[in-house]
């Protein structure tokens, strides 16, 4: 094949390569900042004498990198166990994507000893 001809064939090829890579790089990014979201909300809610608005201040925080886009943050504490789960939807390129992480930790408590 001639040069031009190869270039016809290859640039957009190769293009489609860069955008899905590309892609595949942001909604791993957002993945990591809704559980790193998620924990940080379940380690602040779950403290002992702390509420559910704690918890969804610091994931809230935390998911405000840029990352993720329409952030929804659910927290429920128990008295046995706090349960954060942390959605959005990633930045997008190619698709859109939804990306969430559920984190459970125990919930800080008084216990007769």
């Amino acid at each position: 094949m001639s040069g031009s001809v190869q270039v016809v064939v290859l640039l957009p090829l190769l293009l489609g390569i860069f955008l899905l890579l590309s892609q595949w790089a942001l909604v791993a990014w957002a993945e990591a900042t809704a559980l790193a979201a998620a924990q940080q909300g379940a380690s602040n809610a779950s403290r002992w004498g702390s509420d559910g608005r704690a918890g969804q201040a610091a994931a809230r925080e935390v998911a405000a990198n840029g990352s993720l886009a329409d952030v929804r943050v659910q927290v429920t504490r128990g008295s046995a166990h706090t349960t954060v789960t942390v959605e959005g939807t990633a930045v997008a390129l190619v698709w859109q994507r939804s990306v969430s992480a559920t984190v459970v930790v125990p919930s800080e408590r008084l216990t007769r000893g």
